[in-house]
Formats: C-alpha cells, sequence, structure tokens
C-alpha cells in the first residue's frame, strides 16, 4: 500500500484517502458490507509507516451508511424525520463498531495531523440532519470529524460522491428538507422513492442478486425475475405513482420531464448505468481549477485523464462478485479506493489502489444466480403479479411495435 512520494517530505506533505459505496447496514445477510473489522485494519495501516508522519485526510465519498435499506420496525419509512434517521444510524453503529473504534484510533494518532470527512451520497442522504451528524461525530471521535456536504474541495482536488449527474438520484443540494405536517422530511430522489416503494421490500428475496456482475447478463439468465421487476416497476410507474402525485397526498412524488424520459429509458433497458459525466470532463479541460476530480456512485472504477489532469471513479468498496457466462459466482471483487498526495494546495500524485477484501459470511453471495428462483417463483404465481406482468409485456411490445425503441438521451 505504501508509496515512495509520502517518505518523501520534499514531494508531499499531505495524503488524502478516499473511498465510497461502502454501504455499511445494519447487520445480518442483508448487510452488502460485513467486513468492519478488515476496513478498520486498513484504516489503521496509515497511521503506520510510511504514512506515520505524514498528515492524513479520510474521505468518505457517500454512501458511507446504507440508510436507505436500513428499517426500522421491519419497515422502510418514506417519510424521513431526523429522529427516524437517528434511529436508523443507531442500527448501522451497533453493527459495525469495529468501524468506529478504528476512526477513533486513526484520530487519536500523535505524530501527524489527522481528519475525516464524510461526504452525502444518496444512501446516506439523512446526513444533512444535523443530529445524525452529531451522533456520527461522537462515535468516530469528535472535533476533527467534518461533514462537508454534497462536496469536498482540498487544494486543486475535488471530490463528490456522483448521484448529482444521476437524473434518478440527484437533490436540491441547497434544499435537501421538506417541511410536512409541521414535520422537517428528507426530499428523498425519484430513484429512493421507487426502491423504497417497490425493490426494497423484496430485499430478503433478490439481495445476492444485486451484489452479482455484470447486471445486465443477471436478467438475460432470469428472465422470471426480469418479468417480476418490470411489473413491479410498471404497475408503480404507470398507477401507484401518478395516483399519489395527483391526489397531492405524498409530498415526495414530484415529476419532470427529465425524470419521465430517465425512466423511460430506465424501464425500457433495465440499464442502471450512468454516464461518466461530461460536466467533470469540462470541468478539467476548460478550467485550471481542479487537477483530480474523484466520483464514486457507480460501483465501476475508472480513469479519464487529459494531460496531467485526471477525472478517477473510485469503484465500491461493499461486497461485489463477478460471475461467468453459466451464472456460477466465481469470485469478490477486489474493492477499489484512491490515494491523492499533495504539497500545499497542490496535487503531485494520485492513483487508485486495489485491495482484495476477506471472505464474505456464508449466505452473502450464491454459488449461482439460480440459486435464487426458488425465493423468487412463489412471488411469480399470484395474480395480480402475473397480470402486471402481461401488462409489462404488452407495453414493451407496443412500443417495440411502433419503432419507438430509441432511448432518450440520458442526462450526465
Amino acid at each position: 500500500m505504501g508509496s515512495h512520494v509520502a517518505a518523501n517530505p520534499t514531494i508531499a506533505d499531505r495524503l488524502v484517502v478516499v473511498l465510497s459505496d461502502i454501504e455499511m447496514g445494519a447487520g445480518g445477510v442483508l448487510d452488502d458490507f460485513p467486513q468492519s473489522a478488515f476496513l478498520g485494519e486498513l484504516i489503521l495501516a496509515y497511521n503506520r509507516p510510511p504514512f506515520r508522519d505524514l498528515a492524513v485526510d479520510l474521505v468518505f465519498n457517500g454512501d458511507t451508511f446504507d440508510l436507505l435499506k436500513t428499517p426500522l420496525d421491519g419497515a422502510y419509512p418514506r417519510r424521513v424525520t431526523e429522529e427516524i434517521a437517528v434511529a436508523k444510524l443507531h442500527r448501522v453503529i451497533e453493527a459495525h463498531g469495529d468501524f468506529f473504534e478504528a476512526l477513533r484510533q486513526f484520530l487519536g494518532h500523535p505524530e501527524a495531523e489527522r481528519r475525516v470527512h464524510f461526504v452525502v451520497g444518496n444512501h446516506d442522504l439523512e446526513l444533512v440532519f444535523p443530529q445524525v451528524r452529531g451522533v456520527v461525530a461522537a462515535q468516530a471521535g469528535g472535533q476533527q470529524v467534518h461533514f462537508p456536504g454534497f462536496a469536498f474541495d482540498l487544494g486543486d482536488l475535488h471530490v463528490e460522491h456522483g448521484a448529482q449527474v444521476d437524473p434518478m438520484f440527484a437533490v436540491d443540494t441547497e434544499r435537501p428538507l421538506m417541511t410536512h405536517e409541521g414535520e422537517q422530511i428528507l426530499a428523498l430522489p425519484w430513484g429512493s422513492d421507487a426502491l423504497l416503494e417497490v425493490a426494497i421490500p423484496l430485499q430478503h428475496v433478490l439481495y445476492d442478486l444485486d451484489r452479482l456482475k455484470p447486471r445486465r447478463q443477471v436478467f438475460e439468465l432470469l428472465p422470471e425475475v426480469r418479468d417480476f421487476l418490470m411489473g413491479k416497476f410498471w404497475r408503480y410507474w404507470t398507477r401507484d405513482y401518478w395516483r399519489e402525485l395527483l391526489s397531492r397526498n405524498d409530498p415526495v412524488k414530484r415529476v419532470s420531464w427529465t425524470l419521465l424520459k430517465e425512466v423511460a429509458y430506465r424501464f425500457g433497458t433495465l440499464d442502471t448505468s450512468v454516464a461518466e459525466g461530461a460536466e467533470f470532463r469540462r470541468m478539467l479541460t476548460e478550467s485550471d481549477r481542479y487537477a483530480v476530480i474523484l466520483l464514486g456512485h457507480q460501483h465501476q472504477p475508472g480513469w479519464w485523464s487529459f494531460g496531467d489532469r485526471k477525472l478517477l471513479h473510485t469503484g465500491c468498496f461493499r461486497d461485489e462478485f463477478m460471475m461467468d457466462a453459466a451464472g456460477n459466482v466465481q469470485r469478490l471483487i477486489p474493492k477499489t479506493y484512491a490515494e491523492v498526495y499533495l504539497r500545499g494546495d497542490r496535487v503531485v500524485r494520485s492513483h487508485l489502489v486495489e485491495v482484495d477484501g476477506p471472505i464474505p459470511p456464508p449466505g452473502h453471495a450464491p454459488r449461482s444466480v439460480f440459486d435464487v428462483l426458488p425465493r423468487v417463483r412463489p412471488l411469480l404465481e399470484t395474480p395480480s403479479e402475473r397480470a402486471a406482468i402481461a401488462a409489462a409485456h404488452a407495453e414493451q411490445e407496443a412500443k417495440e411495435a411502433g419503432g419507438s425503441d430509441e432511448p432518450p438521451p440520458k442526462s450526465s
């Protein structure tokens, strides 16, 4: 993990370590990151040589906590108040004590400055609540824990989660809360609302499929699951969503042309990927403001360069698994994060770091993609699900017959 840069103070006087999409949940088989001790060991390695005498900033770039998928009393609240957010966070803390213990030890390092920063992501939007930030800071060790909001800047380094370039998960960063019945609640983005209504209540059935890659191959090998989900989302977008929107009973539901285009594209293709972000490339090519921009959200590491400037995607740190063409699960995908070295306000080196995670507990990955079918098939046998699937098929066939299979342009 070490680098000659850290050992030479004439080259760098600060290291910024950036991890994204850890997605710590409430423990158990539904938790996408059951390995707090492993992460704690990685964090504390930055208190040892060659980093011992170097200032280190640890940046958690969004979706550190999977509060979106953390239930309370068996339910997934959509009108999330500060009280609900704190209660969900405490469930995550209880399951990941090793992580917070490691942060306390990291910040207690006596040889050089240590700071920790939590950037807001779409799975931990609850970080906009002051009490949530207070609980995290107290658990992590206090004064050197910072909450920069939706982006973190240090010199000519820019870090943000990436959900703001995803039309399904972008929020108004100036107004992430709304008032409903006298209480402030999260102004959930469209994608989060749909997941809470349709997919997240099915975690107990589909949790391990969400961890498999390539995602498109999952649906090609399991047309029953594809049809089941398409039927669910079809019913949601064409009936439930509009009924609530028109009745004005649900403050979270809003609509725009951008939403309609993105829903049409993703519903028709089952493509959940996001464009890399032309605006970030423009930021690097048209201005000298930033030398390095770091993004997460996509769960796919990547590197784009313009001379000595870089756009880096840090991949994800949660558990994800690669399968072969026959659907057999082959291996745990290595976890990827970034190191950025600075001298003063200038980046002097940056790169991605790949590490192998520990073997996950039993039940966190199927041996084969087909192992999930016994859990799904009973859900497909109800008349309402058969009707929803038939409606989704009819809609898709009508679209194809009309020649309108060109997806709307994806926002970047």
